[in-house]
């Protein structure tokens, strides 16, 4: 950070140590950090002296200028003074996204005093989590709030006075102490949440943390803040709607083919038939109920492995790539990240900051997407489905930004259609909610699908819906069991189709 911004926000954390040392006072300076539901925020820095203060400063209003905060982004309120003699002077700052708040809090009082700030998002089903993690380090004492520059100029002494006069400004006199202690930073932390319980919405967590100047032990500070979503909620009441028509329609043909396999019973046994009719009446029981027929509507491909070549590397694309840009080394870190991604939790650019990958997003995503390559049978299977009028769709667990890119960049739009990606939908393969989507999509029953995949709890999930399902073989080896009909290509699919 430059040594000018950081100045700029710390005239005011100066000024304040300047009437510690002045007035024998203790003084406290309060930072706001507020986070939206979107991960944009503001960071506020307040400050209130009392009378004795400002005649200690022989007047508050004149004595800050406010053009280099202004100039550095911040919108100033003051200095102005009450008619109680109270000063008052703040300063707001907006940040747009979560990895910018650091670099805001770092302009209060430098890199140091606010380090290892994370603001994090984490989604599950039904709710969103913003967690808020860092540290306080105000162990360098006076000394963090000193101007370098004008240090220099006043021979080391940034507040003109050694420590010795600072400490019988302060008031100390003969007892052991330091300006320091009568400095206080308030941090404030407000976090939206909801109030599922009385159904009012949107609300804020709030959490306080006071450290004194000097304290020789950092602070961890961490807030939470929960939301309930709709959306995820929605696809899990349409899951359980589906499956309860699912279990209505089993019992009605189970009851149907139990009445046909005993037929119904003549109901006019043990009556005298009516004297003026001469025709018998007798009543057939029905014919056996045919099952469902069954007819090939659309054809379904998983993504990785299926249309996307999975590569060689056994921990695939990602995690050698973070690795070359210097981010984290655990594959099971990335991974995580990544799923979580994948749910549509995070942007890219969440995404590629979480795992410790700095740059321009949209220079990473190409740089990495350029290494994904399609499967060489994809396009002529493509070209043989279309001859014969037969849609395809795709069903994969990718994040959805990552998903539009390649479809573009290789010129799948129309002819691949629908395309379920699980950032779109907030679950993954093979969850029912996916399913479910690819179904309302293509407006296709499962019965009259056939899922290509190379994930075989995938391929499990979907028999049981009533989709047909073919193995697309990978590296890995197959047991000799295997439920599902296995392939090495699709051309071993038309194979298997023809003979």
């Amino acid at each position: 950070m430059k040594p000018m911004v950081r100045r700029v926000v710390g005239r005011l954390l100066f000024l304040v140590a300047f009437v510690v040392v002045l007035s024998a006072c203790r003084v406290e300076a309060t930072v706001t950090v507020e986070v939206s539901e979107d991960g944009s925020g503001t960071v506020a820095v307040g400050l209130e002296l009392d009378g004795a203060a400002v005649d200690a400063l022989s007047g508050f209003d004149d004595r800050v200028r406010v053009d280099d905060l202004e100039a550095a982004g911040w919108e100033v309120v003051g200095p102005t003074t009450d008619g109680w003699g109270v000063g008052r002077m703040s300063a707001v700052k907006r940040f747009d996204s979560p990895d910018r708040l650091g670099g805001v809090l770092a302009e209060v009082a430098g890199p140091t005093a606010f380090r290892d700030v994370l603001l994090v998002r984490e989604r599950s089903f039904a709710r969103t989590t913003w967690r808020l993690t860092g540290v306080v380090d105000l162990s360098e004492g006076m000394d963090l709030l000193a101007d370098p520059a004008l240090a220099e100029l006043l021979d080391g002494l940034p507040f003109a006075r050694t420590e010795a006069e600072l400490a019988l400004l302060a008031g100390c006199g003969e007892a052991v102490c330091a300006p320091a202690d009568s400095f206080a930073l308030v941090l404030v932390a407000v976090l939206p949440t909801s109030r599922v319980d009385d159904g009012t919405g949107a609300s804020e967590q709030i959490a306080r943390w006071s450290v004194d100047l000097g304290d020789r032990s950092p602070t961890l500070f961490h807030a939470t803040g929960v939301l309930e979503d709709r959306a995820p909620r929605m696809w899990m009441t349409i899951s359980v709607i589906a499956g309860g028509l699912l279990l209505l329609v089993v019992a009605f043909q189970a009851v149907r083919m139990l009445r046909a396999r005993r037929g119904v019973p003549d109901r006019t046994v043990g009556r005298t038939p009516p004297r003026r009719r001469s025709t018998e009446i007798v009543e057939e029981p029905p014919a056996p109920a045919e099952p469902p027929r069954r007819e090939l509507r659309l054809v379904v491909l998983g993504g990785i492995g299926v249309v996307w070549d999975a590569g060689g590397d056994p921990e695939g694309l990602l995690v050698p790539f973070v690795r070359e840009q210097g981010g984290v080394v655990d594959p099971g870190e990335v991974a995580d990240r990544y799923r979580a991604a994948s749910l549509g939790q995070m942007s890219s650019e969440d995404f590629w900051a979480s795992v410790g990958v700095a740059g321009s997003v949209e220079a990473l995503d190409a740089a990495y997407l350029s290494r994904v390559r399609m499967r060489a049978d994809v396009l002529p299977f493509l070209d043989r489905m279309e001859q014969r009028s037969m849609p395809v769709a795709c069903l994969t667990n990718a994040m959805l930004a990552w998903s539009e890119l390649l479809r573009r960049r290789f010129a799948l739009e129309g002819r691949i259609e629908p395309w379920v990606a699980s950032g779109g939908v907030g679950a993954r393969k093979p969850s029912q909610a996916m399913f479910e989507a690819l179904r309302r999509m293509s407006g296709v029953a499962f019965g009259d699908m056939l899922l290509i995949d190379s994930d075989p709890s995938t391929l499990e999930a979907a028999r049981g819906l009533g989709m047909s399902t073919v193995l697309l073989r990978g590296t890995a080896l197959v047991p000799a069991d295997f439920g599902h009909p296995v392939i090495d290509g699709f051309a071993d699919l038309f194979r298997t189709r023809e003979t």
